[in-house]
């Protein structure tokens, strides 16, 4: 595999500047019209964490406030983890994985790949790499920029993928590096 993949989200967040507002959840729950509070209210009571909202416990004029945490309302349905394969904005494979048992989720298509569909046609136009959606039914409450698994990947489809996505970033940066060089 390649030296340089980012398998965690510290690294994803270093490599992947313009994309870091994935990690606010508050930003795609916006994104999809899904209301969402700091505090918890009689119809927004499901908590869901969100470090982007931290608040220090020391704001006296906060109160019924957990730092680190928004409200929502509860999430219906099977979660699922997608991982979604870009290359310069297309996506080249997209698969579901249980969330469970980490077994891959055969023959699935639905409002799920619509909704991931139309968000990397808004969100991830010029985009190369991979992220992860965490979903109920078809709404996104979670994007990391990572695959889940790199490690012990026996897909072979998506050892290639992964080949391609991230060699090509390092071509692409070896390259801007020796223009640079050349012109000072």
């Amino acid at each position: 595999m390649v030296d340089n993949l980012p398998v965690s989200d510290i690294k994803c967040w270093e490599k992947y500047h313009a994309h870091n507002w994935v990690y606010d959840l508050s930003r795609i729950l916006d994104a999809q019209n899904i209301k969402w509070s700091p505090y918890k209210t009689s119809a927004l009571n499901y908590p869901m964490f969100n470090m982007a909202l931290f608040v220090p416990e020391t704001n006296e004029y906060i109160s019924n406030h957990e730092p680190g945490y928004i409200y929502i309302t509860e999430p219906v349905g099977d979660i699922i983890l997608t991982e979604v394969y870009i290359i310069k904005g297309e996506i080249k494979l997209m698969r579901h994985i249980d969330q469970i048992t980490k077994t891959e989720i055969p023959n699935l298509v639905g409002e799920v790949e619509l909704r991931l569909n139309a968000f990397v046609t808004l969100y991830f136009q010029k985009f190369t790499g991979v992220f992860c959606a965490k979903t109920y039914q078809n709404n996104i409450y979670g994007i990391s920029l990572k695959p889940l698994n790199i490690p012990n990947e026996t897909n072979l489809e998506v050892q290639k993928l992964i080949k391609k996505i991230y060699k090509k970033n390092e071509i692409n940066l070896a390259a801007n590096t020796q223009i640079l060089e050349l012109s000072v």
